[in-house]
C-alpha cells in the first residue's frame, strides 16, 4: 500500500492511467507544500478543492467535499489528519476510489478503514475507506513542522497502552485478540522508539503509523491502535483543546501508564470487597449532564445498559473472579508498561515533547475530567473501565 515516491512520478503515472477524474483535496498549507505542483502536473483534466488551513474533519468540511464530488471522481487527499479523514469518509459514502499523499508523519490514520470525525463537537469513530495506495515523499515528511512530527510520535507511543488495554479486555472479557497483529504493532513502536535521532527515524515513524492503520483494517476495528489514551484525548478535544490529536494522545499515554502502575499496589486477595460496590445511577446521570453539555442525552442513552451491567451482582462476581484468577497476567501487563515507561519518557525528551500539561495550556481540572469521564465516549473495555467498575477512578485522580 505504501509507495515511497520522492518526485511523485509514480503518483502522476498512476493517476493518469485511471479512468476517473482526479479531485485533489488539500488545505491552504498542503496546497503550497505539494498540492499545487501535483494539480499543475495533472493538467486540465482534474479538479481542485482547497480547504482552510485549520479545517477540521467535521460536518461542515465533509459537506463541502460531498457537494464537489461526482460519480466519476477519484479523490487525491494531499495532507495529514483532517484532510485524510474527510477524504476517506466521503470516498466511502460516495463509493469512490481515493489516494493518499501524506504531508506529515503526524497520525496513524493514513491506511485505516475507520475515520475520526468531529460530530456534534465530539470525536466519533466511523467506518470509512482505506486508500488504494499511499504515495509518500520522504523529504516532505522530514521537512514537516516539528510539532507535527511530535504529534505522530505521540500517537505511535499511545499504542503501548492501547495494546495493553486490548490484552486486558481479552483476559477479563474474552474479547478476541489477534496475537500476530499485536506483535506487529509492538515491533513498529519499538523500532521507532529506538531510532530517535538516527537517519531513519522519520521513515520508521511514518511506516509505523501506516502499519497501525493497516492493522486496524486487518482486524476490522481500532483495537491495535486505540485505548484509554485515545479516549482521554478525545475528551480533551470535546472540551475545546485544539492541539494536534497525537499531542493529546502522547500526554494521555503517560497518565494511562500511571493507572497500570498502580495495579501493582492492588491487594488481589481482598478483591471480593468490590463485589457489593454499586454505582448510583442517578448521581451518574447528573455527572454526565454536567460533563457532556449538549450531548448528555446521547451519552446517557449509549451507556445506561453498561452501567446497569456493572451493577448486576452476577456480572460483578464473575468479573471479580476473573480478576483474581488472572492476577498474574494483569500484573504482568502493568510491570511491562512500568519497565518501558522511562524509555518512552526519554523518547519524548529527545523530541522536546513536554509531558507537562501546563506547557500545553491544559488545565489540571480538565485532565481530571477527561480521566473520569472519557470512558463513556465509546463502549470499549480499557484500564479506565476497570478502575470505574471497581469504584477507584476518583481515588486515582487524587494522586495524579
Amino acid at each position: 500500500m505504501l509507495i515511497w515516491d520522492n518526485d511523485f512520478s509514480n503518483l502522476l503515472d498512476y493517476i493518469k492511467k485511471q479512468k476517473e477524474i482526479p479531485l485533489i483535496l488539500c488545505d491552504e498549507n498542503t496546497y503550497e507544500v505539494c498540492g499545487k505542483d501535483i494539480y499543475k502536473n495533472l493538467g486540465d483534466n482534474s479538479k481542485l478543492l482547497v480547504l482552510p488551513y485549520n479545517a477540521h474533519a467535521d460536518e461542515k468540511h465533509i459537506c463541502k467535499l460531498l457537494i464537489n464530488t461526482n460519480d466519476d471522481n477519484i479523490i487525491i487527499s494531499v495532507g495529514s489528519g483532517s484532510i485524510t479523514d474527510i477524504a476517506r469518509f466521503v470516498s466511502y459514502k460516495q463509493h469512490l476510489k481515493f489516494i493518499s499523499v501524506p504531508t506529515a508523519p503526524s497520525m496513524d490514520g493514513y491506511a485505516s478503514s475507520v475515520t475520526a470525525l468531529t460530530i456534534d463537537g465530539i470525536k466519533t469513530t466511523l467506518s470509512a475507506k482505506p486508500p488504494e495506495l499511499i504515495f509518500a515523499n520522504l523529504e516532505i515528511l522530514k521537512n514537516a513542522p516539528h510539532l507535527l512530527i511530535k504529534a505522530g510520535f505521540g500517537d505511535l507511543m499511545g499504542k503501548y497502552t492501547a495494546l495493553s488495554d486490548w490484552k486486558l479486555a481479552q483476559t477479563l472479557l474474552d474479547e478476541p485478540l489477534d496475537v500476530n497483529v499485536a506483535e506487529e504493532m509492538f515491533k513498529a513502536c519499538e523500532d521507532t522508539l529506538k531510532s530517535i535521532n538516527k537517519n531513519d527515524f522519520i521513515k520508521l515513524l511514518f511506516e509505523g503509523l501506516v502499519k497501525s492503520g493497516e492493522l486496524m483494517t486487518k482486524v476490522g476495528n481500532s483495537r491495535p491502535a486505540s485505548g484509554a489514551e485515545h479516549h482521554i484525548a478525545h475528551y480533551l478535544e470535546f472540551l475545546g483543546y485544539d492541539l494536534f490529536h497525537g499531542i493529546k494522545v502522547g500526554i494521555a499515554t503517560f497518565y494511562v501508564i500511571k493507572l497500570y502502575e498502580l495495579i501493582l499496589e492492588f491487594d488481589f486477595e481482598k478483591m471480593d470487597q468490590y463485589i457489593d460496590y454499586e454505582i448510583d445511577i442517578n448521581e451518574w446521570r447528573k455527572e454526565i449532564e454536567e460533563n457532556f453539555p449538549k450531548i448528555h442525552n446521547r451519552i446517557i442513552e449509549e451507556n445506561t445498559e453498561r452501567i446497569e451491567m456493572f451493577n448486576n451482582i452476577e456480572f460483578r462476581k464473575s468479573l471479580i473472579e476473573k480478576i483474581k484468577l488472572h492476577k498474574d497476567d494483569i500484573k504482568s501487563l502493568a510491570e511491562n508498561l512500568s519497565k518501558k515507561k522511562q524509555e518512552i519518557i526519554d523518547g519524548f525528551k529527545k523530541l522536546r515533547f513536554s509531558l507537562d500539561i501546563e506547557d500545553w495550556n491544559i488545565k489540571k481540572e480538565d485532565l481530571e475530567k477527561a480521566i473520569l469521564y472519557s470512558l463513556f465516549i465509546r463502549d470499549r473495555f480499557t484500564i479506565l473501565t476497570l478502575y470505574y467498575f471497581l469504584g477507584l477512578l476518583k481515588d486515582f485522580i487524587k494522586v495524579v
